[in-house]
């Protein structure tokens, strides 16, 4: 009996060990084969600019396409040709301006804010206060600008105080460049009036106004 027991858990212990030795067996192909493979690669680049946008304005009277153009992109900018310094009560002056994109510039819009005024009196001396505005966009500068149906940006119910900008709703578009000459400009005719009925008080008084228009581009 204890032979047979003996010769039983021999017998088991063999079967082991060859299971063993098998599974190493297995393993060990398995490790020593290494199979290649061919590798390549592409590569991509991309390359980017910055697009330029950019104006320039004039206020010759009578407008002319040779200017002078330039930047006038700081306070006082273009000196508008109103000729109004004798003004009276219900006197009107004309004078245009022109803005446009330089070579090479995108496309765009431009606005035109609230003007800044000094005057040289207060309260009823104030000759900032007592004048009034309209402006269209009109290649011609003169009373019959506004008549017809004028494309206004200012004053299409009336005349304005100088505390108001364009009207809401107007855009004013610039015209895109080419690489080698400007767009074509955007024009606008300025009126400016001492009303009717102006008070006394300001005679010999002055003012400075100084519109500003503010560009961007749109593409």
């Amino acid at each position: 009996m204890g032979r047979r027991r003996a010769a039983n858990h021999r017998g088991a212990t063999l079967l082991r060990l060859r299971a063993v030795l098998a599974g190493a067996l297995v393993l060990g192909v398995g490790s020593s084969v290494t199979l290649a493979a061919w590798t390549d690669s592409d590569q991509a680049t991309g390359s980017f600019g910055a697009s330029v946008f950019a104006t320039e304005s004039t206020a010759a009277k009578p407008y002319v396409a040779s200017g002078p153009w330039a930047a006038n992109d700081t306070a006082p900018g273009a000196s508008l040709l109103f000729q109004a310094t004798a003004m009276s009560p219900g006197t009107v002056f004309y004078a245009p301006f022109a803005i446009r994109t330089t070579e090479k510039s995108i496309e765009g819009t431009v606005a035109l804010g609230i003007p800044a005024v000094a005057s040289s009196g207060t309260g009823v001396a104030d000759l900032g206060a007592a004048l009034r505005y309209r402006v269209v966009r009109s290649a011609s500068c003169d009373a019959a600008a506004f008549s017809g149906t004028p494309e206004f940006v200012v004053g299409s119910d009336g005349a304005k105080p100088l505390t108001q900008g364009q009207a809401a709703g107007v855009v004013n578009p610039l015209a895109a460049a080419t690489a080698n000459q400007p767009g074509v400009p955007t024009h606008f005719c300025f009126e400016v009036s001492l009303p009717a009925g102006a008070n006394t008080a300001l005679q010999g008084h002055t003012a400075t106004v100084t519109w500003p228009f503010t560009a961007t581009s749109t593409t």
